[in-house]
């Protein structure tokens, strides 16, 4: 589903401004349709924010690994 980046958005709790550096860092893909009209997918959206929050290490294992237990 192509969807606008202020829509994206909201459907995943993040910012704009986020998604847009993720497209410039080149982490996501995106639509260019026109110069100023971007569109992304949602689904691989969803799968990549899946993996960003799979991979990200809960504070609770942090501590665990910095108190030396």
């Amino acid at each position: 589903m192509m969807i606008p980046i202020s829509r994206a958005a909201k459907e995943l709790s993040v910012s704009q401004r986020f998604l847009r550096k993720l497209i410039t860092q080149g982490r996501i893909p995106f639509y260019r349709l026109s110069p100023r009209t971007l569109r992304v997918d949602l689904n691989e959206l969803r799968d990549y924010m899946r993996l960003i929050a799979e991979s990200k290490p809960s504070a609770d294992t942090l501590q665990r690994e910095g108190s030396g237990e």
